[in-house]
């Protein structure tokens, strides 16, 4: 057992993203798939797909994952989706679209694209790379400030920064460093990139807006990533796109 979890532990979130992909576990979870989603489809009239649920499961919403359980049904954001086209209202996805390689995200925006109706909306929340510009334009901003000494003082990657960078003045060119590669990210877009790609894949229409924020009903509040880092640091690197079909 803990061989395993030595074994676990030495991917990176992407790492066990593939490896949990790949295994017997990602085929055990696609038998329980087709019921969450029919009995789904088979109570909704309006239908909205949550991609990367994790712990945020959303009521009224088909939430997927490919961490399943009882409530979240198993979803690969790099695959077919197992749904019919032009048959959801929306599609909402937060902290996800970043951990996908490019072939993945194009995947991604397809898929939805197919199974939305004329008119769908897809929202993304994603960081973006504008926050990461602004820190190293501007690093003695304030909210500049506040965003690297949080990022310094709460996370163990930084201990080592803490301990052996004495000049605090340069904490942020590690903040940024460790952004690009920690968390399993692969992809990071500013508003330009990830509008043109959403173009391309034939949607009609991406806007901007901020988190929480939305002339939609359904996606007003809706991001939960303040709830796991504080709001001020989620708004600051977060960039949302409603993108229309």
């Amino acid at each position: 057992m803990i061989k395993k979890i030595k074994y676990l532990l030495s991917f990176s979130p992407y790492g066990l993203y593939e490896l949990f992909r790949d295994k017997k576990r990602a085929q055990k979870s696609i038998k329980n798939q087709k019921t969450i989603i029919d009995n789904y489809v088979k109570n909704h009239d309006v239908r909205k797909l949550q991609i990367g649920t994790g712990s945020n499961i959303l009521k009224g919403w088909l939430n997927t994952d490919l961490n399943d359980s009882n409530e979240i049904a198993y979803l690969d954001a790099g695959a077919k989706f197992p749904l019919e086209s032009d048959s959801f209202d929306y599609v909402y996805s937060e902290h996800l679209f970043e951990h996908l390689k490019v072939e993945q995200q194009v995947n991604m925006l397809q898929e939805s694209y197919r199974i939305l109706k004329k008119g769908g909306v897809m929202r993304i929340a994603t960081p973006t790379l504008d926050f990461l510009f602004k820190l190293y334009n501007n690093p003695e901003k304030p909210e500049s400030k506040d965003y690297v000494e949080y990022y310094i003082n709460h996370f163990p990657q930084f201990k080592k920064v803490n301990e052996l960078v004495i000049d605090k003045d340069e904490h942020y060119n590690y903040v940024i460093n460790n952004f690009f590669k920690a968390w399993g990210h692969q992809v990071i877009h500013n508003f330009s990139s990830i509008s043109k790609l959403a173009l391309q894949c034939n949607y009609t229409q991406v806007k901007q807006t901020k988190v929480g924020e939305s002339d939609i009903a359904c996606f007003q509040n809706i991001e939960k990533h303040g709830t796991i880092i504080p709001e001020r640091i989620n708004e600051f690197e977060t960039m949302v796109v409603e993108i229309i079909k």
